[in-house]
């Protein structure tokens, strides 16, 4: 099997994956208020707040509570071309330009205290990996599920999930953007032109 049939059945994979992750479906891209499209390659973003939204995709669980800010990341790609997204790099940029980088969902649960964004820091929690009563906290499943995991994605298909960001209660929406790089070419391992994706129409808006 050569190296363009072994991404093609990667991205079968990674397409039926996502497909199984449950109910929760993305709007295609391009109805976004924040999105950014480069060499027929659209990137859309948008933040979940606490509240209705992150009720919707994610039921009972809450991120919020851990200091977690979900941002759903949503790549539309109408080339003829499969992009290799393995080297994809995400990074929260806040309006003082300071670069967080995403938590992975095993990690969110494994803080020594948490912190919520409205309320700033929080009292300790009991140490990671230590039983309570007999039991070991568990991470919730849709947090999990709901995750960006894609290594390929096919020509004229598209594929979304949610990025991680801690972020404090001095680090808002305003002023703050996503930064997204190290999408390739898969056939011919080029780089394609980073993406910088404003925040400010979500904080418009409310």
């Amino acid at each position: 099997m050569n190296t363009f049939s072994k991404v093609a059945v990667l991205a079968s994979l990674a397409v039926t994956a996502s497909a199984q992750k449950g109910r929760f479906e993305a709007k295609p891209a391009a109805s976004y208020a924040a999105r950014q499209s480069v060499e027929k390659v659209t990137i859309a973003v948008e933040p979940y707040e606490s509240g209705p939204k992150q009720k919707e995709a994610f039921g009972k669980a809450n991120p919020s509570q851990f200091g977690v800010l979900p941002v759903l990341v949503v790549i539309a790609n109408d080339s003829d071309t499969v992009l290799d997204l393995e080297r994809m790099r995400v990074e929260f940029v806040t309006a003082d330009r300071q670069r967080v980088e995403p938590t992975p969902s095993e990690e969110i649960h494994l803080s020594g205290k948490i912190r919520r964004p409205d309320l700033g820091p929080q009292p300790p929690q009991p140490i990671p990996g230590v039983k309570i009563g007999g039991r070991k906290p568990k991470p919730d499943w849709e947090i999990s599920a709901r995750e960006f995991v894609a290594p390929v994605l096919p020509p004229r298909s598209s594929a979304h999930g949610f990025f991680y960001f801690r972020l404090d209660g001095a680090q808002l929406l305003s002023g703050a953007k996503v930064y997204i790089a190290g999408i390739r070419d898969a056939k011919t391992a080029r780089d394609l032109f980073y993406f910088e994706i404003e925040l400010d129409p979500y904080v418009k808006s409310r």
